[in-house]
């Protein structure tokens, strides 16, 4: 169940969650795919916004693996499947002006798919911020340098993807804007993000495709075996603050 306790505080499942959330430990294994961009938008189409283009007819879709260990939402696994998309009322140069936001770390994300293995954090993420999370099974092994996150729905393998999770380096807190849809409505989230123990490569990372219908939906995408870049976030810290519903044309129709 969850209430309105007060403004920016909510009641999930008996416990209080006050915005912003906060995120004090956490791992990120993020690897970037060049992929159709008319496919990708008919994915998102009834969010109304549209996907960003890095190349003429190419798109980035994101797979992430994030392990949060210490939050105010508690310790579990989530997958994320994101694509890149600009943002309402902006006029942005085609492939330059999303080369420009990459560079400047200011595009924004649209949140297609996001299991997790935690039924609190469902709620939650679903209830605050309109995140399409879903129950399901996530597993994590790390070995000889690697990390290998497969998901699962239904009991039938959906993917798993291989990176390596070395890293030295370091970002300042930035601030970034996501998309997500859900119930025929379209939210606005801004958050935070500073990191340590960060590498960035060249590829570094490979991804197995099951056989559930989401496998087959980023086959559609023409996603590669090999990403085209990957970094991994050692430990990650931010925050996620209030979301903002967006009304739809769609809607209004």
């Amino acid at each position: 169940m969850v209430t309105a306790a007060a403004q920016n505080t909510y009641v999930i499942q008996g416990r209080e969650v006050r915005l912003p959330v906060q995120v004090r430990d956490a791992t990120a294994a993020v690897a970037y795919y060049l992929v159709s961009a008319s496919a990708a938008q008919r994915l998102i189409a009834p969010s109304e916004l549209r996907v960003a283009q890095v190349l003429p007819g190419k798109t980035l879709c994101t797979i992430g693996t994030m392990n949060y260990k210490d939050g105010d939402l508690g310790t579990y696994l989530e997958i994320a499947i994101t694509f890149f998309v600009q943002e309402p009322g902006t006029r942005m140069l085609p492939v330059i002006g999303t080369a420009l936001g990459f560079m400047r770390g200011n595009i924004a994300a649209y949140i297609h798919r996001l299991p997790v293995n935690g039924e609190f954090t469902c709620e939650a993420g679903r209830s605050i911020w309109g995140f399409p999370k879903v129950v399901t099974d996530i597993s994590l092994e790390t070995l000889a340098g690697e990390e290998a996150a497969t998901l699962r729905v239904d009991g039938e393998h959906v993917l798993t993807q291989t990176m390596s999770v070395s890293g030295s380096r370091s970002f300042p807190t930035r601030t970034q804007i996501s998309y997500s849809y859900l119930g025929g409505t379209r939210y606005r989230t801004p958050s935070t993000m500073a990191g340590d123990a960060i590498c960035a490569r060249f590829r570094g990372a490979e991804i197995s495709l099951g056989t559930h219908q989401i496998a087959d939906e980023l086959r559609v995408l023409g996603l590669g075996k090999r990403a085209l870049f990957s970094t991994y976030i050692g430990k990650m810290t931010g925050e996620f603050f209030a979301a903002e519903a967006q009304p739809l044309q769609g809607a209004a129709s």
